[in-house]
């Protein structure tokens, strides 16, 4: 037994998982790096990274993804080309986006997802919002 009461096998598999887990964060490190030094920054990029759940690799990834945000004349062609559109959630009677699950941009709809999800995990307000929405689609 450890300082923390674990079986040696136990402590062994927590030592090996924190090796892995470490050099998986300095390699990520190097990852982020070179994107830095590759991509030519927009000033977008600035502004996507003030959004809860969008770090430097996701801002990156939508910069690259969709260009300029000002190519979307409404708010809804972002969410479209982003697959963001949900028919079943449609305030109307209108089944907007069935039947074209392939519209849009996969890589910024994943971004988009990666997103969402960091955010209402880890932040109040988004997880607050997702939570309401839910509700509402179910009723």
């Amino acid at each position: 037994m450890n300082g923390f009461g674990f079986a040696p096998d136990v402590t062994l598999a927590l030592q090996a998982n924190l090796a892995v887990m470490q050099k998986l964060h300095e390699q990520i490190g190097i990852l982020e790096r070179r994107l830095v030094e590759r991509v030519k920054l927009d000033p977008d990029y600035a502004l996507l990274n003030t959004v809860p759940g969008i770090g430097p690799v996701l801002a990156t990834t939508i910069m690259l993804e969709t260009g300029t945000s000002s190519r979307f004349a409404k708010v809804g062609n972002f969410s479209s080309d982003c697959r963001c559109v949900d028919s079943r959630c449609e305030s109307n009677s209108r089944k907007k986006g069935e039947g074209n699950t392939k519209n849009g941009n996969r890589y910024f709809a994943w971004a988009l997802v990666e997103a969402a999800n960091v955010a209402i995990r880890s932040c109040p307000e988004p997880r607050r919002f997702y939570e309401r929405k839910e509700r509402n689609c179910r009723d």
